[in-house]
C-alpha cells in the first residue's frame, strides 16, 4: 500500500471550505484528473459512481463510493483495473477564520509497473497540490 499526503491551510472558516469540497458540479475545477463522471447514487451522506481518472490517454474507468461526514471529513474509495485504494479529507479549524485540509492518499497499485510507479505517485501528489491550491483560491474568490 502506498501513502501520499497532502495538507494545506486556507485563510476560511471550516463550512466554507466544506461548501467548496462537495460542490459536485465543479469538482473537476480542483481534480482535474478526474473525468466522465456518472453519479449512479446520491442519499446526500453517499455517493456511488463512475469516473475516468488520471492523466488523457492512461486514464482509467473507476467505481468510487464517496461517505460524508459534514463539515469534517471526506472518504473516497475506489476500484480501478490497475490502481484501487482510497482519499481521505479532513478538515480541522484552526480559528474562526482559517482552515486546515488533510489529504491522505492509500492506494494499492497493483497494476503499475514498478518502473512507472514512482511518476504515478509524483503525479497524484502534484494533483493533491493544485487541487489544495484551487480550493483555496476558490474560498477566496467565492
Amino acid at each position: 500500500m502506498t501513502e501520499i499526503t497532502g495538507s494545506r491551510e486556507i485563510g476560511a472558516p471550516v463550512e466554507k471550505v466544506w461548501a467548496i469540497l462537495v460542490d459536485w458540479k465543479n469538482e473537476r475545477r480542483y481534480w482535474t484528473n478526474l473525468r466522465d463522471i456518472k453519479v449512479l447514487t446520491d442519499d446526500g451522506s453517499t455517493i456511488e459512481r463512475e469516473a475516468t481518472v488520471g492523466p488523457r490517454g492512461f486514464g482509467q474507468k473507476t467505481t468510487q463510493k464517496i461517505l460524508l461526514e459534514p463539515p469534517k471529513v471526506m472518504k473516497l474509495t475506489f476500484e480501478g483495473e490497475e490502481i484501487s485504494g482510497g482519499r481521505t479529507i479532513s478538515l480541522t479549524q484552526l480559528d474562526k477564520k482559517a482552515t486546515r485540509v488533510d489529504v491522505v492518499w492509500s492506494l494499492d497499485m497493483r497494476g503499475v509497473p514498478s518502473f512507472v510507479e514512482g511518476i504515478a505517485k509524483n503525479q497524484i501528489s502534484k494533483a493533491t497540490e493544485d487541487a489544495l491550491k484551487r480550493v483555496a483560491e476558490a474560498v477566496k474568490g467565492g
